[in-house]
């Protein structure tokens, strides 16, 4: 009996390896959202709470800028939810910005992905000028150190079109010791340890397997290099975020959605 072999084209070869490609971003993209879902209870709630906040606020909205954007999540519901709109995904981690690039690639006419560092008060002059009419960001800004986020907020106030607003969905703390700190903690590490018995790769589990990955491991060295040396700010409160943005001038701000420790900020400035 004879085995048939089949050999391919160099073409052939080059679409297989390119769809291997595609369905393993995929998967990791996939694992990537398991993991924050972990990490931040009701994390779709409060995406859907700032795009109807966009869209009641600002219905003739044709730019957002999603600082702190990662691998793209809510910079495509954006996309999704106003096909009008034009979104700068910016962020200073180059294997989540290579994921961004799969991940909204379907958008690619009206994506920018944009890489700058929020530590670094020129991180402005990477829009080029730009003003947009909303910016938004998303469990990212509680990882900057006290001094660089209050200067992020005053910054703000200048990349803002007139009119803007700013959206921030972050999970942050009550005061320390409080009883609301201790029921908001209990919260998050049940909720994770449910997630994680069902198989869901924690933080650290998750980036091993992409250090593993091809074509990641000089973009990880990469990532590494540049946040070596930062000291981290995970447990902010939501009065440290309301003072910087009233210090920051602008004109409105408050708590338009909240369970336990997630918070979503609305503020306008001024003109």
């Amino acid at each position: 009996m004879t085995t048939p072999y089949v050999m391919r084209s160099a073409t052939e070869r080059q679409s297989v390896s390119t769809v291997d490609s595609s369905l393993r971003l995929d998967d990791l993209i996939d694992s990537w959202e398991h993991q924050q879902d972990a990490y931040v209870r009701h994390r779709a709630g409060r995406f859907s709470v700032i795009l109807d906040a966009i869209a009641y606020a600002l219905p003739e909205v044709r730019s957002v800028l999603d600082i702190g954007a990662g691998l793209g999540s809510f910079s495509k519901l954006i996309l999704q939810r106003f096909p009008e709109v034009t979104v700068t995904a910016l962020d200073y981690d180059p294997a989540l910005q290579q994921l961004a690039r799969h991940k909204l690639r379907d958008y690619a006419d009206r994506v920018s992905i944009v890489e700058a560092d929020l530590r670094d008060p020129a991180w402005p002059a990477a829009l080029s000028g730009s003003r947009p009419d909303a910016v938004v960001s998303s469990t990212a800004l509680h990882w900057l150190p006290t001094p660089d986020l209050v200067r992020l907020y005053y910054l703000l106030g200048d990349v803002l079109d007139r009119g803007g607003m700013f959206f921030n969905a972050d999970h942050l703390s009550h005061a320390a010791g409080s009883f609301l700190r201790e029921v908001g903690e209990a919260d998050d590490r049940e909720h994770q340890r449910l997630s994680f018995t069902r198989g869901v790769a924690d933080w650290d589990s998750w980036w091993a397997t992409l250090r593993e990955s091809d074509g990641f491991a000089e973009l990880i060295a990469e990532r590494d290099r540049r946040f070596a040396h930062s000291p981290e700010n995970r447990k902010p409160t939501a009065g440290l975020h309301t003072e910087a943005l009233r210090c920051a001038e602008f004109s409105e701000v408050g708590t338009l959605w909240q369970r336990a420790r997630i918070h979503i900020a609305e503020p306008t400035r001024p003109y």
